[in-house]
């Protein structure tokens, strides 16, 4: 029987399986088998796709994002069958009423969603950077409202997998990897529990050139007339940042940034990479990232252990680079080796599960959410009494909030009325509102163009005055002429 692994990511979750050969298979909802983490309220529907993430880019309302910083934030609220719910419910009921029902119809080829979340061999695995905390609040919403059995539910530990698979031979490996834009230290043991440390260097998880060219570019809009702060258009203009940052190569540099929301669109740059290259400068902060690394190296007697590179992000030259230059013993990751992981978890938890005799399980690799499990990772939890009480709690729960889950298997089938919603790009028709250029009041200057001629007639009427001064002339009578001469007699 294949399984069904959720990996939970930075900005997605990653649904997969293995079929009977071995071969590791892409679970897909619509077109993708990696889902982002960004949710839209469409009535009492919650569409969890592509379209919700570009409405949250566009501060539509009611559309949700920033999922790891607002995990655990309970004043965030939506409503829905009029009723408020917190933010962290978003990812159960958007799996549980739309995602799981089209994967389980579509690749497990069954209509019966109960019996699959009670009886089917699910996985979960959470990426590297993941808390404890938050790792409990999803369990916590995968129990109580997708409803999955606590037996047939198992939670893949990330360190156990990455130590069996990568270095099973190595007493302690540094491990360093990018997410949210942090840089992540970790200290990993060769025996449990093997997490041992971590450091997390806060907003150096980037190219560090990046921060130059969000400068530059946030001028360029100011200057050209955006009311924005440097650090608004900082935020909002990451990804071109990005974009602008492999152009650099080619010398002249050409990008257009179209976004109604800087108040400059079209934004075009037109500039010689020189110009930037200028004020690029990575050295203050890898500098700085190295003394952090120093320190947790030093705190944890961790001078002589190798380091593993990890994520797209961390393997970029001005990362990668650094490290290979500065320490012995670094080793990254791949593309190939990320593949390679996915198929090792997926082989290695589902020849554990196949075998009858339970006591067989290797718990190190594979933890059922059992007592024994759910005391080792879920916080705050010592014994595992509570948490194995905890389905009993659920029943309770879902008597309050089944009725929308109850209502939503009907919509199981309605997920055509998701894809609907585009029609509700309502949104793009308010953008015709700039048609409202009626300014052809503009052709006021055509009025104005009459009474530009007014200059003319003044000039008439002025050569109409000119002949007066003759006319005064004229009435000046001629002297009057002399007397006769008086004859003498």
């Amino acid at each position: 029987m294949d399984p069904l692994l959720i990996y939970i990511r930075e900005d997605y979750l990653e649904l997969l399986s293995m079929d009977s050969n071995g071969r590791v298979l892409p679970v897909n909802y619509q077109t993708s088998n990696k889902v982002p983490m960004y949710f839209l309220l469409n009535g009492d529907q919650i569409q969890m796709d592509q379209y919700a993430k570009k409405q949250f880019s566009e501060s539509t309302s009611n559309s949700f994002g920033n999922f790891w910083k607002n995990t655990g934030n309970q004043s965030l609220l939506y409503s829905r069958f009029h009723k408020n719910y917190a933010f962290d419910t978003l990812l159960p009921y958007a799996l549980k009423e739309n995602i799981l029902p089209e994967v389980i119809k579509s690749h497990f080829h069954s209509s019966n969603y109960s019996d699959f979340i009670k009886q089917k061999r699910t996985f979960l695995l959470f990426d590297s950077f993941i808390g404890e905390e938050q790792k409990e609040i999803i369990t916590k919403g995968f129990l109580e409202i997708i409803e999955f059995a606590p037996d047939n539910l198992t939670i893949l530990d990330f360190w156990e997998l990455f130590r069996s698979f990568e270095h099973p031979d190595e007493d302690a490996i540094l491990f360093v990897n990018a997410a949210l834009g942090n840089i992540y230290i970790h200290l990993v043991g060769a025996k449990y529990p093997f997490h041992i440390s971590k450091n997390v260097i806060e907003g150096k998880g980037r190219d560090p050139r990046i921060d130059t060219i969000l400068d530059f570019v946030a001028e360029k809009a100011i200057a050209r007339g955006s009311s924005m702060s440097v650090s608004e258009l900082k935020n909002m203009l990451l990804g071109e940042a990005n974009l602008i940052l492999e152009k650099l190569p080619n010398g002249f540099v050409q990008h257009t940034i179209r976004d109604n929301n800087i108040d400059v669109n079209p934004l075009r740059l037109d500039f010689n990479s020189i110009e930037l290259e200028g004020r690029l400068n990575n050295k203050q902060s890898i500098n700085y990232i190295q003394n952090e690394f120093e320190n947790f190296r030093r705190n944890n007697n961790a001078l002589q252990l190798g380091i593993y590179l990890s994520g797209k992000i961390i393997t970029q030259p001005v990362f990668s680079e650094f490290f290979k230059s500065t320490y012995n013993k670094v080793k990254e990751d791949s593309v190939n080796s990320y593949n390679q992981f996915l198929e090792f978890v997926l082989r290695k938890c589902r020849s554990k599960f196949d075998l009858q005799d339970p006591t067989k399980i290797d718990n190190q690799v594979c933890l059922k959410i059992s007592s024994e499990a759910q005391s080792k990772h879920l916080k705050g939890q010592e014994k595992s009494g509570p948490i194995v009480n905890t389905p009993p709690v659920v029943a309770t729960t879902p008597n309050v909030t089944t009725p929308p889950g109850v209502k939503a298997p009907p919509v199981f089938h309605t997920p055509p009325r998701v894809t609907t919603p585009p029609v509700v790009k309502a949104p793009p028709v308010v953008a015709t509102p700039p048609k409202v250029p009626i300014l052809p009041v503009v052709k006021a200057p055509a009025i104005l163009k009459p009474e530009m001629k007014m200059p003319p007639i003044n000039k008439e009427v002025k050569q109409g005055v000119v002949p007066l001064p003759p006319i005064h002339k004229i009435k000046m009578p001629p002297p009057p002429p002399p007397p006769p001469p008086v004859k003498k007699k």
